[in-house]
């Protein structure tokens, strides 16, 4: 057996397993690290037509009490909370007036609104006469794929995807390269990987030329990418890549190729999340990926029954090592949102509409009602999924921990957002414009954009919002790195909280589920966890039992790039023979 990591810690899954003759992919996910070094985007323009776009109209303003661009500070009691949407708007108009309306597809698929496109149009009519300005107009966003250089994707036979946080990267594998395999994962994980696919094009999948009508390859494009980093894929892609994937369920048996058998278990992670028992001959392999012991949380519980019949477990996925408890953090942002609603101020909370959002929601609502805070404050989901995310996540209710599952039949909603949404106190809107300004009545709770804060609504609401020290930003994303999201934006006074909301296994807790369960004779675990590794690659664990590699029970190490080998645990097994190979054989 033979295992390699082909994304570094920190970032989602992705690693190639050899068994055999079979090769194994385990999660594709997306290396998204480079974003913090892209320049930032506002309603799809770049950092450099937005400068240009307020430098000139903070210029022609008259009225400073009114423009948010110029005003540093404003009494909160006497500021109408929808004159800072209606200034913006109206900057941003002053540089591009609207042509005639009409709605059209850019080169990725993507409905783009009259505004927008007049926005663009001009930029490229302005980028003819200037190199410089051409190339930047022509910027476009690339992202790292996991490192196929030493892989043969014709080769690979199964991907398994154990949730929806790692899959962005599959569609570069089934539309740009010559995978022919199969690829399985949970309901849950399929929807909600199709929606985090689709909010990502909207985000950074803007065309690759300044010219609309020019035509651009873009298999041939990432074929020849000789930088490592590729365009994002298109609408199109998405659904072919969906398509390919075969639906399973908890505990289902799929047997491949006569020898090789698979079953997913629940995870506790996420809705749909799970981990992968892979059998074949006599080795049982466990795979888990984003497991989670935190029981008051909505998605089913962690089953722990893959482990008793495994002799090598992967641990993927692990959190890192300082990280506070969920509970802890979770506290904190409750009390960080509340001060800030209690001053009159906006909250902002970059992340993506799914996983635990649906739990934080019910904790902050609950606070804010303790705190008699619950009228002054309403609910947005801003995100072009957040509709069809919120609508589904609230109908997988056999997905859900059984808590949850015994609220169906009550009848109750087994999610919080969907009363919320019903009483009109939560809305979910598809991007700032439009109905959203009009809708601010109260403080508001917003949820959703791009985390690395690159792209998106929160984009918009930062240079909207920014400049006032009442308003705040809440960081719960535990892969994101809050400072470098923060540092293209320069002279904010918003207020700062980055309390990241981590439910992933710590060491500590791999090892308790280690002991509770058959001991494995492997325990693979990513190098960040452990404190040295020695030349025959054991690591010494930092768990607080002091764990070390013992006679029955081996700890190794794998890193990004580097190939881990095991031995299997048969040298011989019993096949059944053919009665046609049995009459060559004798022939």
């Amino acid at each position: 057996m033979r295992l390699t990591s082909l994304l570094p810690d920190g970032e989602p899954n992705c690693m190639v397993l050899k068994l055999r003759q079979m090769l194994v992919l385990l999660d594709c996910g997306l290396g998204q690290e480079q974003l913090y070094a892209m320049p930032v985007r506002e309603g799809g323009l770049i950092e450099e037509q937005k400068e240009t776009i307020l430098s000139a109209t903070a210029s022609s303003a008259t009225d400073l009490d009114t423009n948010p661009l110029k005003r540093k500070h404003a009494p909160t009691e006497t500021t109408d909370i929808r004159q800072d949407w209606a200034s913006f708007l109206k900057a941003t108009a002053a540089q591009f007036p609207q042509k005639k309306k009409y709605r059209g597809l850019n080169t990725n698929g993507l409905v783009k609104d009259s505004t927008y496109m007049s926005s663009v149009e001009a930029i490229e009519s302005n980028t003819k006469s200037s190199p410089t300005q051409r190339h930047q107009a022509t910027h476009e966003y690339l992202f790292k794929l996991p490192d196929f250089s030493g892989v043969d994707l014709k080769s690979i036979d199964v991907v398994l995807i154990s949730n929806y946080n790692h899959i962005l990267a599959l569609p570069y594998l089934t539309e740009f390269t010559g995978f022919q395999g199969r690829i399985f994962a949970t309901e849950p994980t399929i929807e909600f990987g199709r929606q985090l696919m689709t909010e990502f094009v909207s985000f950074f999948g803007s065309s690759v030329s300044s010219n609309p009508h020019e035509v651009i390859d873009r298999k041939k494009l990432v074929a020849q990418s000789g930088s490592g980093l590729y365009p994002a894929y298109t609408l199109t892609d998405i659904k072919a890549c969906i398509d390919k994937i075969q639906p399973v369920r908890f505990r289902e048996h799929i047997t491949l190729y006569g020898s090789l058998k698979l079953t997913a278990h629940s995870a506790g992670y996420c809705l749909g999340s799970s981990n992968w028992l892979i059998q074949i001959g006599t080795e049982n392999i466990a795979y888990m990926s984003s497991s989670s012991t935190q029981v008051n949380l909505h998605p089913d519980l962690l089953d722990g029954t893959l482990l008793e019949h495994a002799s090598t477990v992967i641990a993927a996925d692990l959190s890192p090592k300082g990280s506070i408890t969920y509970d802890l953090g979770v506290n904190e942002v409750c009390a960080n949102i509340a001060r800030t609603i209690a001053r009159k101020g906006h909250v902002l909370i970059p992340c993506a509409i799914s996983g635990f959002l649906f739990d934080l929601l019910e904790d902050v609502h609950l606070h804010l009602n303790r705190m008699g805070l619950i009228h002054q404050v309403q609910y947005s989901f801003i995100s072009p999924v957040a509709d069809t995310a919120l609508q589904y996540s609230n109908i997988l209710a056999e997905w859900m921990a059984p808590r949850k599952q015994e609220m169906v039949y009550l009848p109750e909603a087994p999610l919080l957002h969907a009363i919320l949404l019903d009483k009109a106190q939560a809305k979910n809107y598809k991007s700032v414009h439009g109905a959203f300004s009009s809708d601010l009545k109260y403080p508001c709770i917003v949820f959703g954009g791009h985390p690395s804060l690159r792209s998106g609504p929160m984009v918009n609401l930062l240079h909207m919002w920014g400049k006032k020290a009442n308003n705040s930003i809440v960081f719960i994303e535990p892969r994101i790195d809050a400072h470098a999201s923060l540092e293209p934006y320069e002279g904010l006074e918003i207020s700062r909280s980055i309390c990241p909301l981590d439910t992933r296994l710590s060491v500590d807790q791999l090892v308790d589920i280690m002991k509770k369960h058959k001991h494995p004779k492997h325990v693979l675990v990513p190098v960040h966890v452990t404190t040295s590794i020695q030349s025959d690659r054991t690591a010494e664990l930092t768990d607080a039992k002091g764990t070390r590699s013992t006679s029955s029970m081996r700890w190794s190490a794998y890193k990004v790039g580097e190939a881990i080998q095991l031995d299997m645990g048969s040298l011989y097994e019993a096949v059944l023979l053919s009665e046609e190979v049995r009459q060559i054989r004798l022939g």
